[in-house]
């Protein structure tokens, strides 16, 4: 059977062009026949996904000349345009209405601000966030700035004008912003310049409420210090015990379970007392007790409570300790210090590395270095090696356990005593751990 010609439409689409019939048959067109029909334009249009055409009957036999027919192409284009222009309008504004009701839902605040700080729009949460009028931009002026805590007004000053000196940037801060009924916020801000991008011309604030975040902050500190109390009897105990069974000549293989039933309680007292001073730390009721102390017998102590371990494990424990001068200290602090980098060495020290504990005076300061041959650190994570709960990469993929504490509170020690850490490393050659303490007055060496 033959195929079925193709109606007017379909022959003007696959044309491309606009289609005249000066002599109809009824046949052509369904419609010819119910409404007399003796002639017939059809214009064609595509628009983005969507085609269709424009359909002119004459019930009167008419002539289509060359001319008529390019007009009505040009009128095809004009109109193909028309409608795609209409189909991206509406969907402009489904996305203007979707980011509307994401604005006026959202918990944060969103500024866009001018080159002086000014605002140029404000998110409609203003009003639940902060009790401001979303539109009060619009009847005056209203300076950005005005709004944070006077006492933060520097740190805010600081970050506009650090955004504007690095536009597509960005950048943050923290500060307090002052409710409508006067109450100040703690806000987080999230900056960027897009003075320069023509969709925005303006510099882009967010503001979040810290609230939320400083109270869970506030309970998680509050739990960690209980259970860290709850800790330290049953640990006390366990160290008491395990000092007076070394004291009773057992036999080595005995020894050894005892010296490494210490060195398991000292580790855990450690990761006990890191978790209290953080918390300590975020309360500001961090403090040192110094008083004139040897810490020769206090480090050989703590070396000893490490050589089960090291036994254990396989790895040679190399303790060089001089003659050290009397130094005003924390005792109990600075044996927390390098409990805390002999425990992390000894974690990546393979079987067959070593580790080396060493402590001299050198001019008016005493150093204490922690050696160890293990896998080292990248150079891209020690700006970051001393920050809280801060862990190196190869850490987390060898599986070894820890907060990420240790270092974050040795450091805070170290600089209460008025002195610093440092710390040499290479990938694969191990790394070297160094506190530098001033043997006389108060103030950082160096």
């Amino acid at each position: 059977a033959p195929l079925p010609r193709p109606n007017l439409l379909e022959q003007a689409l696959e044309a491309g062009a606009p289609l005249g019939v000066e002599a109809l048959p009824p046949e052509a067109c369904a419609l010819a026949g119910g409404l007399g029909l003796k002639s017939a334009l059809v214009v064609p249009f595509r628009a983005g996904g969507f085609e269709g055409g424009l359909l002119l009957g004459y019930r009167q036999g008419r002539r289509f000349g060359e001319r008529l027919l390019g007009r009505l192409h040009q009128v095809s284009t004009l109109l193909a345009l028309v409608l795609e222009k209409a189909h991206f309008l509406e969907l402009l504004e489904a996305e203007e209405e979707r980011l509307k009701a994401l604005m006026e839902n959202s918990q944060d605040v969103v500024y866009v601000l001018d080159r002086e700080g000014l605002v140029r729009f404000v998110s409609a949460s203003v009003r639940t966030v902060l009790g401001y009028d979303p539109e009060g931009y619009k009847r005056a002026p209203v300076a950005a700035l005005d709004f944070v805590h006077p006492e933060d007004r520097l740190a805010a000053e600081e970050l506009l004008r650090d955004l504007l000196a690095h536009p597509g940037e960005v950048r943050t801060g923290e500060f307090r912003v002052l409710h409508a009924d006067g109450t100040p916020i703690p806000m987080e801000a999230w900056g960027r310049n897009l003075l320069d991008e023509p969709r925005v011309r303006g510099v882009v604030v967010n503001l979040r409420d810290l609230r939320p975040r400083l109270e869970a902050d506030r309970l998680k500190g509050e739990f960690i210090a209980a259970v860290s109390h709850e800790l330290r009897t049953p640990l006390a105990v366990i160290m008491g015990l395990a000092e007076l069974l070394r004291e009773e000549g057992l036999s080595p293989s005995a020894q050894e379970s005892v010296d490494l039933i210490l060195e398991s309680a000292f580790r855990l007292k450690t990761m006990v007392d890191n978790l209290l001073d953080t918390s300590r730390l975020e309360a500001g009721r961090f403090e040192v007790a110094k008083r004139p102390v040897n810490l020769k017998p206090l480090l050989q102590e703590l070396a000893r409570s490490f050589q089960g371990v090291a036994r254990l494990s396989g790895v040679d424990f190399q303790v060089e300790l001089g003659e050290l001068p009397l130094l005003e200290a924390d005792p109990d602090r600075l044996v927390q210090v390098v409990g805390n980098l002999l425990s992390n060495a000894f974690k990546f020290t393979p079987p067959g590395g070593q580790v080396r504990l060493r402590a001299r005076p050198e001019g008016e300061s005493l150093l204490l270095e922690v050696a160890d041959t293990g896998p080292g650190i990248p150079q891209e994570e020690l700006p970051r090696l001393f920050q809280r709960y801060a862990r190196a990469k190869n850490a987390r993929a060898r599986g070894v356990s820890g907060t990420g504490l240790g270092l974050f509170i040795s450091k805070h020690i170290v600089e209460a005593h008025g002195g610093r850490m440092e710390v040499e490393s290479e990938e694969g050659k191990g790394s070297l751990f160094r506190v530098i303490l001033p043997l006389y007055g108060p103030h950082p060496v160096g």
